[in-house]
């Protein structure tokens, strides 16, 4: 794996490693400057809004961040402020929030609970303040709904462990728990999972893409059933860069239940600004960053 490919998993292991991303405080977004840089698939330099104008076409929006990295802080929070001034309503879909906060959310949103209360039930940390609070907020501002899009850990765990096939382990769970999961998970044989196993290795990676997959599914039914909702929604998916770079993981998994779908991709890498040959056609912009 090189150096710019496996940036984009190293937030990924540990994610699946403790069983949630990473949570270091996000530091300030800062004005943008020479250790970033955009580029469209092919490499030509590229700004947010060009990206904004390919994004009025798509059903779903992926920004796929570096976790903790103060520039997509910042470059989310343009582009959602960028889509919520769209006619067409938007929902906010959040790798960060399992889907038994749900409530929680929804609660919060509608003034039913004030925001103390709200970050207590649904686990957010002091990261969570410069991260994704504007997020929420501005949707909270705008009417927007926001969907807690990822499948509880402790239930995955629980999958990764259990040693069955998902469809069997679905069905010996409690009603209420197959509720928070997605109807279906296979893990896929393709490039998605050969990007992971060079990251974890021949030991580890077989029980651990199991969770990969889970996660991806949950995410793509949740960003499904929002369309479903509302046909006239376009869905603005927050997670992280490995979920959705070239269009695999995430992606895929919406466009197998949804082929209809346009799916604009923003995603970012680290180590450094400059241009890389294998950027090439990892997102319809691609954020490099040092």
């Amino acid at each position: 794996m090189t150096p710019t490919r496996r940036s984009f998993v190293v937030g990924t292991a540990a994610a699946i490693t403790s069983g949630c991303g990473p949570k270091a405080t996000v530091a300030p977004a800062e004005p943008a400057g020479p250790s970033e840089a955009l580029y469209d698939a092919a490499g030509a330099p590229s700004t947010l809004g060009a990206f904004v104008v390919r994004c009025e076409a798509a059903d779903v929006v992926a920004f796929g961040e570096l976790h903790e990295h103060p520039v997509a802080a910042r470059l989310e929070l343009e582009l959602l402020t960028a889509l919520l001034a769209m006619p067409r309503p938007v929902a906010l879909a959040m790798e960060f929030f399992e889907s038994d906060t749900q409530p929680a959310i929804d609660a919060y949103l509608a003034g039913e609970i004030d925001e103390p209360t709200f970050r207590e039930r649904t686990g957010r940390d002091e990261a969570y303040e410069t991260s994704h609070r504007p997020l929420v907020e501005a949707c909270k501002a705008k009417g927007a709904r926001v969907v807690a899009a990822n499948a509880p850990r402790r239930l995955v765990t629980a999958y990764r462990k259990s040693g069955l096939e998902y469809a069997p382990w679905l069905a010996s769970l409690p009603e209420a728990d197959r509720a928070l999961l997605p109807a279906s998970s296979v893990p896929p044989h393709d490039e998605h999972e050969r990007r992971f196993m060079a990251l974890m290795g021949p030991e580890r990676g077989p029980a651990f893409f199991k969770s990969m997959a889970l996660w991806n599914d949950a995410m793509a039914e949740a960003i499904v059933a929002a369309s479903a909702d509302d046909p006239n929604v376009r869905v603005m998916l927050v997670v992280g860069a490995f979920h959705v770079a070239a269009r695999l993981g995430t992606i895929t998994q919406v466009l197998a239940r949804a082929p209809q779908h346009d799916v604009a991709l923003l995603t970012m890498r680290d180590g450094g600004a400059a241009w890389r040959d294998d950027d090439r056609d990892e997102g319809d912009l691609v954020v490099c960053v040092a």
